[in-house]
């Protein structure tokens, strides 16, 4: 985005981008794959190895089948679902927020998420309000939001060049190319910075970098 043109919508991702969810989502995985006789994570590099979109990659890597994807998916799903109140968001998420809001910038979310769980999260985490739209997906499977997040920019009428998605995955910058817009990650997610740069776009540290370069303020 240049410095002298200020956004007109940021298109948020959610988890590993507003939601500090990592450690949770290692998690779960450590509590239901065993019950499939699935290896457990042992650490959070190793996380970083396997995980990619579409998720049911993540899950083929992890060592799930295609026979027993959907039931592992399902089981993940419902172990995430049953303690996800009490996930928080990154200290910073407040602060970027206000900071756009005050830029004039409409915000919405744009997730793979299931589009209820993420309505339901953003209600927890008590920052629901602030969004001018929530977009999600009609089931658990984590598959590509691009179809998505097109429709939203053709209903709205902005200008791609005008939106800026912010996000921590590789997808996310895939959406955002798909989209025609601009694209900041922030390296503290579900991806690991060495495998962000390769997307070609800029990588920061927090949101309050991710709003620095945004805004034109660094």
């Amino acid at each position: 985005m240049p410095n002298d043109r200020k956004p007109a919508l940021i298109l948020w991702d959610f988890n590993g981008t507003l939601l500090d969810d990592v450690a949770y989502a290692i998690a779960v995985r450590n509590r239901v794959f065993p019950r499939f006789d699935l290896p457990v994570i042992t650490s959070l590099a190793q996380y970083h190895e396997q995980f990619t979109f579409p998720v049911k990659e993540y899950y083929l890597r992890a060592g799930v089948t295609d026979a027993n994807f959907v039931a592992v998916a399902n089981a993940w799903m419902a172990e995430y679902v049953r303690g996800c109140e009490a996930v928080p968001l990154f200290p910073d998420v407040p602060a970027a927020l206000d900071a756009f809001a005050a830029a004039g910038a409409k915000q919405a979310v744009l997730s793979a998420s299931k589009l209820d769980t993420l309505q339901a999260q953003l209600t927890f985490a008590g920052i629901r309000e602030r969004f001018d739209a929530v977009l999600g997906l009609s089931h658990i499977y984590a598959t590509s939001k691009q179809a998505v997040g097109i429709a939203y920019l053709r209903e709205i009428g902005v200008d791609p060049q005008a939106c800026v998605m912010l996000g921590d995955t590789l997808h996310d910058a895939q959406v955002a190319a798909a989209l025609g817009c601009p694209c900041v990650l922030v390296a503290r997610g579900h991806q690991s910075r060495e495998v962000l740069l390769a997307a070609g776009v800029p990588v920061v540290d927090s949101l309050a970098h991710a709003t620095e370069h945004i805004l034109g303020r660094k």
